[in-house]
């Protein structure tokens, strides 16, 4: 069962994802038929009950969401223990039973602050061997992440979802972890080379070109042929990184249907609705190079796929990719490039 999923734009000024996908099944935001939605939960419950058979499991449902599909998923599994995530503030312990286990956020959303209630013969995590993570749609697994984090449990988890939009299983890799969808939306994926001379310091201008050129055979190979037979393509390079984007995207010429470049910028300009002005539309985001300056980028549009070429090191570049995919581009390669010394 594969329903057809839609983009909606949110109408917030205080969440980071500009988009929420849709689900005609989820029985949320759209009127569904109960015994459809149902059978549709189960299949992705079905799914996890392979992951922890025999085992004691907690199923934890995230708000306000998932607290369905969380529900009819932990249903499937035997003798397992369930509980919601809630915004709401629980009575007292003497009046609901319910004990606070973690307080955590859910960045991206209109409302960020999430808590975990148990009650006291529940509340230890650590007679549980397995955790099950259920939400609607995961793109970063960093809510479930906060969560890991704050209650620092090691145990085995499964990450389980209706949808993974473009999400990287590599974000779990300290865990031991499992992971279930009943449809994936999008593609995620990180690459990285090295050797290209730096210009900031003087080149052979020769010798870069080449390299460059031979960086972006490298590039185009390792990238999934079906991300760009036929397809729209956008090569996205980082502020002064602008000439191995262009090369970059001429390579992928040669296979995609059609294909765009643009970067980054430190410069501030103001997007307008008008025609015959440039600028349409303006995200703004913490530098890939330095965290805490800002740069922006200028009339992002949806297309099949995105590859973001940067060399920029260490962990930046998750603002850039939240950018990306807060306009609904879904299949996202990000390629980091180590400079030669």
């Amino acid at each position: 069962m594969r329903p057809h999923l839609q983009i909606a734009l949110r109408d917030s000024t205080t969440a980071t994802r500009s988009y929420v996908i849709v689900n005609p099944l989820l029985a949320k935001h759209l009127p569904s038929v109960p015994s459809v939605s149902l059978e549709y939960f189960k299949q992705l419950g079905d799914e996890v009950a392979v992951t922890c058979k025999g085992e004691r499991v907690l199923v934890i449902g995230f708000a306000e969401t998932a607290t369905a599909v969380g529900a009819a998923v932990a249903h499937t599994i035997e003798d397992a223990v369930y509980v919601h995530t809630t915004r709401e503030t629980l009575a007292p312990p003497s009046e609901s039973g319910g004990k606070l286990v973690a307080e955590f956020l859910e960045e991206h959303s209109h409302a960020r602050n999430q808590a975990l209630y148990l009650r006291e013969q529940l509340r230890d995590l650590s007679k549980y061997d397995r955790l099950v993570f259920v939400e609607d749609e995961i793109t970063t697994g960093k809510t479930i992440l906060n969560f890991l984090r704050n209650v620092a449990y090691r145990g085995k988890i499964t990450v389980s979802a209706l949808v993974f939009n473009g999400f990287d299983e590599g974000a779990f890799a300290e865990y031991d972890a499992d992971f279930c969808c009943l449809q994936k939306v999008g593609y995620f994926r990180r690459l990285e080379f090295s050797g290209l001379p730096n210009p900031r310091s003087g080149v052979d201008i020769g010798l870069y070109h080449d390299k460059c050129a031979e960086l972006a055979g490298k590039i185009a190979s390792a990238v999934s042929v079906t991300d760009i037979k036929d397809k729209d393509v956008l090569v996205l390079g980082t502020e002064e990184f602008m000439y191995p984007a262009l090369m970059l995207g001429l390579e992928i010429e040669k296979t995609a249907r059609g294909v765009k470049s643009h970067s980054t910028t430190r410069t501030p300009l103001l997007p307008q609705s008008g025609a015959d002005y440039p600028l349409h539309s303006r995200q703004s985001f913490s530098s890939p190079y330095e965290g805490e300056r800002v740069t922006y980028l200028y009339n992002l549009a949806s297309c099949d796929t995105v590859i973001i070429i940067t060399d920029a090191l260490g962990s930046g570049g998750e603002a850039l990719i939240g950018a990306v995919q807060n306009r609904g581009c879904v299949n996202i390669y990000f390629v980091r490039i180590r400079n030669a010394s």
